[in-house]
């Protein structure tokens, strides 16, 4: 009896101690299973939590993905090179988009959604090739875009390892000038005075100076971040007015 009545305080402090960690570990798992419901939006049951994750890792998204990141590399980029293979570019479209759809029903509502504007910034890419490669550039007018935007420089075949980044300088300085208010067809004929330089700068490349072809890049990298600006622009406003 003695010996019950001096375990019985230790006996006591160790109910206690156990019933207070359980009391802990119950409302870690709460706490969890509430951030968990709250980042999820899942009822009480749970159910809806397990149907996200598993929508999370289907198939159907890791394709929704590669489809995304292809369209977003072909409206990249518009030109006379892109409009030829246009029909085997097509063709892949059409494979892509119905192997995606065959797993549609697995995608989120979000995920559809990203899935229907990526096709509509397709269409709207494939619209603007075909109609801006559909008019041929005019010989007259690219001769006064040269001059325009090379100035002294518009003789190409002048154009030496000497006087190259000189070129690129007076052509990035027009562009910045002007860019504001060209249209479409304003920069296609710039872009085509701008792959004409290109063009000479490859035939010298090997005479250039380490230092200058540091800056041309330079300005090269600036012409290209502006002009693809200039087209992501142009295929937002189309995208919505569809």
């Amino acid at each position: 009896m003695k010996l019950l009545n001096k375990t019985a305080p230790f006996l006591l402090l160790f109910f206690t101690m156990a019933t207070a960690l359980s009391a802990c570990e119950t409302r870690r798992t709460i706490a969890t299973e509430e951030a968990i419901t709250a980042s999820t939006g899942a009822d009480q049951s749970g159910s809806r939590d397990t149907i996200l994750v598993i929508r999370g890792n289907t198939s159907a998204v890791k394709e929704l993905k590669k489809f995304k990141d292809w369209v977003n590399q072909k409206a990249s980029k518009v030109d006379s090179a892109t409009n030829e293979n246009l029909p085997e570019i097509q063709a892949e479209f059409k494979r892509k988009t119905a192997h995606l759809e065959k797993g549609l029903d697995s995608l989120s509502k979000d995920a559809k959604a990203e899935y229907l504007e990526a096709k509509a910034k397709y269409k709207a890419w494939e619209a603007q090739n075909k109609e801006r490669t559909s008019k041929p550039l005019q010989a007259a007018e690219i001769k006064k875009r040269q001059k325009q935007l090379l100035g002294e420089y518009q003789n190409l075949n002048k154009i030496n390892a000497t006087n190259v980044r000189e070129a690129y300088l007076v052509f990035m300085g027009m562009v910045r000038a002007k860019k504001r208010n060209w249209d479409q067809n304003d920069w296609d004929y710039t872009d085509y005075v701008y792959r004409q330089l290109n063009d000479r700068k490859q035939e010298i490349t090997t005479s250039i100076s380490a230092s200058d072809e540091l800056k041309i890049k330079s300005l090269q990298a600036e012409y290209l971040a502006l002009e693809a600006g200039k087209d992501a622009k142009d295929l937002i406003k189309a995208v919505r007015s569809k």
